[in-house]
């Protein structure tokens, strides 16, 4: 029994293709699995990640790995599929309001029950930008300030300054 997403409206079933960037560390998910609940489920999704870049969200439940079928496998053994082709890994997932209407429908999720599938996927390399474009954006924030700011002091605007700095600091590591 196949659907459309006439047949489906707004839940949709994602082909989220991720693929290892060389200067982040691994997808930027967490594989989540609760013994209360059946399945496989992403956890936290890192920003500015592969996993982030190919549409993962949080909750969303595994339905397969690289078209393999995640029903029954274990914790160990989804983790497994996901690291077995280098460099890369497609995830099929629904969200909990597209896994609803699909059981509530009777239907099985699979690539090959459910038509429509939208694939989104990451680009070979994560969004950059150079050291200069961190201190153009950075300069703008240290211009001199004047000694009194809509009733704050200028120690307390310098101390915003600094904070702001050291996020766009944060930032530029993590990227």
């Amino acid at each position: 029994m196949c659907l459309s997403a006439a047949d489906a409206g707004d839940c949709v079933v994602r082909l989220c293709h991720l693929k290892i960037w060389p200067d982040f560390a691994g997808y930027g998910f967490n594989l989540h699995a609760d013994r209360a609940t059946p399945g496989q489920y992403v956890g936290k999704v890192d920003e500015r990640s592969p996993a982030e870049a190919a549409g993962l969200k949080l909750n969303d439940r595994i339905v397969e790995v690289n078209g393999s079928s995640v029903d029954g496998k274990s914790h160990a053994d989804v983790v497994m599929e996901i690291k077995s082709v280098a460099g890369e890994v497609r995830l099929l997932v629904v969200d909990a309001a597209a896994d609803e209407f699909y059981r509530n429908a009777g239907v099985n999720i699979s690539s090959s029950t459910v038509t429509d599938i939208q694939t989104i996927v990451c680009p070979d390399t994560g969004p950059h930008f150079s050291t200069g474009d961190l201190l153009s954006s950075v300069s703008v924030c240290l211009t001199p300030a004047p000694t009194h700011i809509s009733g704050h002091s200028y120690k307390a605007h310098i101390c915003q300054l600094l904070w702001l700095y050291s996020k766009a600091i944060m930032f530029y590591r993590c990227t």
